[in-house]
């Protein structure tokens, strides 16, 4: 009999990671990843991660997981990069199953979170006090500004908490500025007519509007050839000031952002920060005025004091989510 086996994956924009995993289990194996562009739909690309591993005839596929970048609409995705359209049901007849599922991306990096070993993620800041538990929120800046919150419900035979997993839209809330330099930033792009919110600049292309200010305010057309890798590579080896200082300003934004979700979702369980950019910058970011600008919150200051910081470093907490997602559900 041929062991059974889960497919797992995490499909953005540009690139698709697949793994496998026991059907019982979060552990996930043979993780390949593969460009979008490379392949006619994802029909193929499941076809050419799966083909090797099934001609022996020891793996079958029971159940599919994908965990994806952009919206789900009546099980249904059409990608907005590619031309690639497909549902749980062409899923289902594509690879022979009777069970296959799509969920939001960050949803699955949300089901991730208890699943995570103590290596898989790093302390930013100490907090004052002992251990905190209730609600877990957890943000992660990438392309946009990601936000979900974890809500224990329950306590499992071992002890440990369950947790119900509640997307929100925490990106797209207000941010404000606390620095002269931030309300400059601020003002340069509200003059060209641009709505400021959180991911507006806690993202990747955020971290290049706060470059432009600066360059402009400095005049300096350096930002006209510069992107989002050499600015963070530049200012976290603070090779160069104005990038340096863009990263600077990103992190008190992001400490502010993470701060201002934690006291609106009433997450004393703490905050854990996610997603491609902020594990490339550990040291920065420890270093950076992050965790000042988290606590930062008037009267409310030292209750943040309080509250834990956390950053994944795990390289596939959506793929470790996605297995989390079919182990809860089945």
């Amino acid at each position: 009999m041929p062991e059974l086996y889960n497919l797992v994956g995490d499909l953005g924009g540009t690139n698709v990671r697949f793994g496998l995993c026991a059907a019982n289990s979060t552990e996930v194996n043979f993780i390949e990843k593969f460009s979008l562009r490379d392949y006619e739909d994802l029909d193929h690309v499941i076809g050419v991660y799966l083909r090797p591993k099934l001609q022996s005839g020891d793996i079958s596929i029971s159940a599919c997981c994908l965990a994806i970048a952009g919206p789900i609409i009546n099980h249904k995705v059409k990608m907005t990069n590619t031309d690639w359209e497909f549902s749980t049901d062409t899923i289902r007849k594509n690879l022979k199953i009777q069970h296959a599922v799509l969920i939001n991306d960050f949803a699955a990096i949300a089901y991730s979170v208890p699943q995570l070993k103590p290596q898989d993620t790093i302390e930013i800041g100490q907090p004052i006090n002992g251990e905190a538990s209730g609600p877990i929120a957890v943000v992660g800046p990438g392309t946009g500004l990601g936000a979900a919150l974890l809500v224990p419900n329950a306590t499992t035979r071992d002890g440990a908490d369950h947790y119900l997993i509640v997307p929100t839209e925490g990106g797209h809330a207000g941010l404000s500025a606390r620095t002269t330099e931030e309300l400059q930033i601020f003002s340069y792009w509200r003059d060209k007519g641009c709505r400021i919110n959180r991911e507006f600049f806690v993202c990747g292309t955020g971290i290049e509007r706060i470059y432009e200010a600066l360059c402009v305010a400095a005049s300096s057309t350096d930002y006209k050839n510069r992107k989002v890798v050499q600015i963070q590579q530049l200012g976290c080896s603070r090779q160069d000031k104005l990038c340096e200082q863009a990263m600077e300003i990103f992190c008190a934004l992001l400490g502010s952002a993470a701060g201002d979700q934690v006291l609106c979702t009433g997450s004393t369980g703490g905050v854990v920060l996610a997603g491609g950019i902020l594990p490339k910058f550990v040291d920065f970011l420890q270093q950076s005025a992050f965790r000042r600008r988290f606590e930062s919150k008037g009267a409310m200051s030292h209750f943040m004091s309080t509250i834990p910081s956390h950053l994944i470093i795990e390289a596939q907490p959506g793929l470790i989510g996605a297995a989390a997602y079919l182990l809860e559900k089945n």
